[in-house]
């Protein structure tokens, strides 16, 4: 038997009581800790109650009115606050203006003059009952929270286009000589391709979503997107790798947008560009207010002008014969167009006044380019118009040479106008006759047109309901302009005043000197004989054949327009208005479906083309006395009684002849650039109510 060891017992006992003791620290632990994390959850769960009531009441929000947003946040909160907690109360909900100005943290106070209420602030204190209420030294503890939420801002959108229904071969000829020249080159894309462009639409969300990889951009929003400066082979680069993923886009219009982008990666061929400075996105627009479809044709068109607008000299086009006449055509992109912008109707300032319209810095504006054309004709091949021409001024030659011979001192003699024999002579002692000429159009007509813009902002909204809403939109046209005759390469100059066209001759009436080498009377007696007429030449030597003679101008008819097209300036107040949402579609609705988009209205009834009959009505035509070598000199200001009916039917004559050829130039060339403004459409959008967000 061993023998009981009585300190071996005392270290196991005082071992069980220490054990003990660690054991009922930690239950005690334990106990608060649960009490602590009940208390944190109770916590959690109020101010969870808190954010929805908040959020709830901001959505119930009236600019001007608080009881429904407090009782719509008291209903929310007392059905997800906790059981045993009580009641959401109205008075603990207060509305108020939320602002980035006001001071920290919430930002949040009473409107000030001028404010409307766009925010609610929920305030809830509240004492949780005890999980354990025998624990020792436990007691109730005062839980508050907070919740501040602001209303989504209602946005509204204005998208311009330009209404290109389709493209044909022939127009897709001139789109390639238009935009290959923009792009500094040259382009072969098919009409399948161009229409494709036009009946695609791509959703500005995605594109810049796109973009914001190809720029490498990993923080910011999409205000750093927009304000980046990018190459036109990148946008073109986002908008493909956007439609691809998208899987809805067909390969033609892939193809399309790559031959685009291959003519635009020329190295150095062009500056870089910021979105911004053709999309018109207000500052801090989230991605809700991004989901708006573009027409990819239009946003395309928009970038390529764009960048040519950003380089000092004209374009060349090489475009093909109109009508059979030859002309070389130049543009300038003054301005560029703003095809779509985004922004909230709630910050427009109302009227007339300074800083309102499209001065106002809130402003929701697009507008279409401004374009400078200068188009260089060669009418030389209209052989029956020339011919009229100059048949009609050899019939009134002889009226037109005695005024003028009554004005100046030109020293005529004797003009005939063909070269007759009179008398019996030889070489020398033949008589001298001046012999009238008149030749029509030999000079190229120079037309510079500048086209008026278009322009439309958003004026007011109303939002009565989600549903029930409108949107007043002002649109506004310039005049175009039109100088014909002999215009400067100047008008590209963007500092340049008023263009103004000086004559270019059409007709020009002068004498050549002719006489016969002999003339003699047959032996029967019978008319008399001469050889073929020689002409004077630049040697002052008589020699074979008329075009080797010296040609000595008395007059000129000079033709000039410097005139407005399509009449005056319009202001045209367009108003969209739902209950059918078609009319006025929220902002991320998809592109209507049917036929004609009714969110889409003209912004003039003036159109360019049309306005062109009146224009070459107000042709004018003078007869000119010459300064020598067929250069046109004073205007004659004697009485032109004599030579109205000629002047009348030159008027005539050349309306018949420029109108065939203004019309495909206008149609083809400058109304795929958007600058018919009867083809010109505006779509607005509006989205009031979006909800709401916590802010704190």
């Amino acid at each position: 038997m061993q023998p009981f060891n009585q300190g071996a017992a005392r270290r196991q006992t005082g071992s069980v009581v220490i054990n003990a003791a660690i054991a009922l620290s930690l239950f005690v632990i334990i106990l608060v800790g649960v009490e602590l994390g009940y208390l944190f959850f109770m916590k959690r769960e109020l101010q969870k109650t808190a954010d929805l009531a908040a959020i709830a009441g901001a959505e119930a929000l009236k600019p001007n009115d608080c009881g429904a947003a407090q009782n719509a946040a008291a209903i929310n909160g007392n059905q997800n606050i906790p059981t045993r907690l009580s009641a959401v109360l109205v008075s603990e909900v207060t509305c108020g203006n939320w602002s980035t100005g006001r001071p920290g943290p919430r930002h949040f106070g009473s409107p000030d003059v001028g404010q409307k209420l766009n925010a609610v602030l929920v305030t809830l204190t509240r004492t949780p009952a005890l999980l354990l209420p025998m624990l020792p030294g436990n007691s109730e503890r005062l839980i508050t929270v907070e919740a501040l939420a602001v209303q989504s801002q209602p946005l509204a959108s204005l998208t311009i286009r330009n209404t290109l229904v389709a493209v044909d071969d022939e127009k897709s000829v001139l789109l390639n000589a238009i935009f290959g020249g923009l792009l500094g080159g040259s382009l072969n894309i098919s009409a399948v391709g161009w229409n494709g462009l036009v009946n695609t639409d791509i959703r500005l969300l995605d594109f810049l979503d796109q973009l914001k990889i190809a720029l490498s951009i990993t923080a910011g929003g999409y205000d750093e997107v927009l304000n980046t400066q990018a190459d036109v082979g990148t946008l073109l680069g986002a908008m493909i790798v956007a439609l691809e993923r998208s899987g809805q886009t067909a390969d033609f219009v892939i193809t399309a947008l790559e031959k685009l982008q291959a003519q635009a990666q020329i190295p150095g061929a062009h500056p870089l560009l910021k979105v911004a400075d053709l999309l018109n996105i207000a500052t801090g627009t989230d991605a809700g207010g991004l989901k708006t479809d573009l027409q990819l044709f239009q946003l395309v068109s928009g970038i390529v002008q764009l960048a040519s607008g950003q380089n000092a000299a004209a374009v060349t086009l090489n475009v093909p014969s109109l009508a059979g006449i030859t002309a070389s055509v130049k543009i300038k992109i003054v301005e560029p167009p703003q095809v779509s912008a985004v922004g909230n109707p709630n910050l427009i300032t109302p009227g007339t006044g300074s800083g309102t319209g499209i001065d106002d810095p809130h402003r929701i504006y697009v507008r279409t380019s401004q374009i400078r054309t200068l188009i260089s004709v060669n009418l030389s091949n209209l052989g029956n118009a020339i011919s009229q021409l100059g048949s009609t001024a050899t019939a009134a030659v002889s009226p037109l040479i005695g005024f003028l011979d009554s004005v100046v001192s030109l020293n005529l003699g004797n003009i005939v106008t063909s070269l007759v024999g009179g008398i019996v002579c030889a070489g020398d002692f033949c008589p001298i006759s001046k012999v009238i000429y008149t030749s029509a159009l030999s000079s190229p007509i120079d037309i510079s047109i500048s086209s008026g813009n278009g322009e439309a902002f958003v004026s007011s909204h109303t939002c009565a309901t989600d549903t029930s809403k409108t949107l007043s939109v002002q649109a506004s046209t310039n005049i175009a302009r039109i100088n014909l005759g002999k215009v400067s390469d100047t008008v590209f100059s963007s500092s340049a005043p008023v263009i103004t066209a000086e004559p270019v001759p059409i007709i020009e009436i002068g004498f050549q000197e002719a006489r016969y080498d002999l003339c003699l009377i047959p032996i029967l007696l019978g008319p008399l004989l001469c050889s073929q007429p020689k002409w004077r030449n630049a040697s002052g030597n008589f020699v074979a054949g008329q075009t080797n003679g010296v040609k000595h101008v008395i007059s000129g008819f000079g033709l000039k327009i410097n005139s407005a097209i399509g009449g005056t300036s319009t202001s045209n107040p367009l108003v969209y208005i739902a209950p059918a949402p078609e009319n006025l579609p929220e902002i991320d609705a998809p592109p209507f479906d049917g036929t004609v988009d009714p969110s889409y209205k003209a912004i003039s009834s003036q159109s360019l083309v049309g306005g062109l009959g009146d224009t070459l009505d107000g042709i004018q035509i003078d007869p000119y006395a010459s300064s020598g070598g067929g250069i046109l000199g004073l205007l004659l200001n004697g009485a032109l009684d004599l030579i109205d009916n000629l002047l009348d039917g030159l008027k005539g004559i050349i309306k018949t002849a420029l109108g065939p050829l203004l019309d495909p130039v206008l149609n083809k060339i400058l109304d795929l650039l958007g600058i018919d403004l009867s083809k010109t459409e505006v779509s607005g959008r509006l989205s009031c109510n979006r909800g709401a967000v916590l802010v704190y």
